[in-house]
């Protein structure tokens, strides 16, 4: 089961059971207002495999960052961009690009210096709409900046709802 609830530039999303992965979050990230979009994710292994799927299928550009390999397709095995293991690199990398492509970054907080927040802002602001889309994911994510104000934010809870329900004449959380 999922639930949305849109806000201005935020959206909530919620899985149970099996479901690690909300229905439709590639599509709400490619939707994005914003070509930042920061998600708030509990199992970012299974965001990431499903990324891939949908890189697979739809034959869309890709690429997750990692700081062993850099930049590293998705959708094809192997395929990395040369000069992108470091962040810096990788963020001026997306900036210069002028094709279609996701990126993931995943979130550590010890990576957002000053520099990395310039380098999100200007992706944040750029004009080009749905060109490209940086997806910074994580859990807990804490970014104390203007980057909050202009990126999509995307919490994506799993387990049940904690709202109340009547069930067989009690009220449960679920």
């Amino acid at each position: 089961m999922v639930s949305v609830s849109v806000l201005e530039n935020a959206a909530n999303l919620r899985t149970s059971g099996e479901q690690r992965v909300p229905d439709g979050l590639y599509e709400h990230v490619l939707e994005s207002a914003s070509n930042l979009v920061i998600l708030d994710t509990p199992h970012g292994d299974d965001v990431l495999s499903n990324f891939r799927q949908m890189a697979q299928r739809r034959g869309h550009s890709v690429y997750a960052w990692n700081p062993d390999f850099g930049l590293a397709s998705l959708r094809e095995h192997g395929i990395t961009v040369a000069g992108s293991k470091r962040l810096p690199d990788a963020l001026r990398f997306v900036l210069q690009s002028s094709h279609f492509g996701v990126y993931v970054f995943p979130s550590d907080k010890r990576e957002f210096t000053p520099q990395i927040i310039a380098l999100l802002r200007q992706i944040a602001r750029g004009k080009d709409g749905g060109d490209k889309r940086v997806v910074v994911m994580g859990q807990g994510i804490e970014i104390n900046s203007p980057l909050d104000r202009m990126a999509t934010l995307v919490v994506h809870k799993h387990g049940p709802s904690e709202r109340f329900r009547l069930r067989d004449g009690r009220w449960i959380r679920g």
